[in-house]
Parts: C-alpha cells; structure tokens; sequence
C-alpha cells in the first residue's frame, strides 16, 4: 500500500513543540484524508474526507498496524498511521532541506573549492585583482589550473573530500 502526503504546507515560524503543517493524504494515488498538526506538542490530527473514502483510509490505518515498530536507541513505538503520517513529514523535511543545501552548495562551487566538514562544507576561494576568481576562470589559465591541483592536494593529504563536482579529474 502507497501511503503519501501531497500539498503540504509547513508553517515553520508556528512550529513550538512539533512541527506545524497540513497535508492531503493519499493512498495508492487517491486522495482519502487529510493531515495537521498544530505545532504545539500534540498529536498530528487526520481523518478521511469523504464517507466514500473512508474503506480505504481505514484499510490504511490497519495496514500500518502491520508496519514494523519505530526504534529508539532504548525503546520502540509500535507504528499507526498517526506516526506514518509524522514519518512522511519529516522524510519531506528532510528532502527539502537537502535540496536547500545542493542548490547552495551548486552556486558555491561555481566560485570556491568546496571541502566537506562534519556539518556542511567550507570553502576556500581565490582573487583576481581585486574581486573573487571563479573556479572557471582559475581553470582558464595554466597557473589557475596549478593552484587548484595544489589546494585539492593539499586538502585530500589532510583527509579532506572535495565536494566540486565542475573540476576535471585530472585535477582530482
């Protein structure tokens, strides 16, 4: 069974406790219910949206009856569909702040030598004159080319990973 959320709005700055949100719900592709929670700590509430929907929101709620349990490091919560819900949510979150951080991380590779650090990336960066060089024009002369094989060098042989996807291998 294919349980989805779809339309979800997320209202960060009312999140306190949990995070606020509403949602469609869907089930193998057909909206059923919906989803909300008001961010204060309580429970996220749903429901069907219709009588007619209502069999198959049921078989829903049953078929995560069927689910595995959720581990935590010293105890599991059996799943519902209460916790499916709040799953989908976070996997959603979870999406969208990685596409947040590859759109971030796309546009600093363009002008830095992007290395990895334990909560993100750092960068490192050259001038031309008297502005920012990019990692293009760098590549564009010989001497850029050698000061780029130099600083990836240097960072791999501190154990570093380079995150720049726009440098040619041989550089790498």
């Amino acid at each position: 069974m294919k349980i989805e959320l779809k339309n979800i709005k997320f209202y960060e700055r009312m999140s306190e406790e949990t995070n606020a949100f509403t949602a469609d719900l869907y089930v193998n592709g057909k909206k059923v219910g919906y989803a909300k929670n008001e961010g204060h700590g309580g429970c996220t509430w749903y429901g069907a949206n219709s009588v007619e929907n209502r069999p198959t929101f049921e078989a829903a709620e049953r078929y995560c009856l069927g689910l595995p349990p959720i581990k935590y490091r010293s105890f599991e919560i059996e799943m519902n569909l209460e916790h499916k819900i709040d799953q989908l949510f976070e996997d959603w979150i979870k999406a969208k702040d990685e596409a947040k951080y590859q759109k971030k991380l796309a546009k600093s590779m363009l002008s830095n030598l992007c290395l990895k650090t334990a909560n993100g990336y750092t960068e490192l960066s050259w001038k031309m004159g008297s502005r920012k060089a990019t990692i293009a024009e760098l590549l564009s002369v010989p001497k850029g080319r050698e000061v780029l094989r130099n600083a990836i060098a240097k960072a791999k042989g501190e154990g570093r990973e380079v995150l720049n996807t726009n440098i040619p291998v041989e550089l790498m």
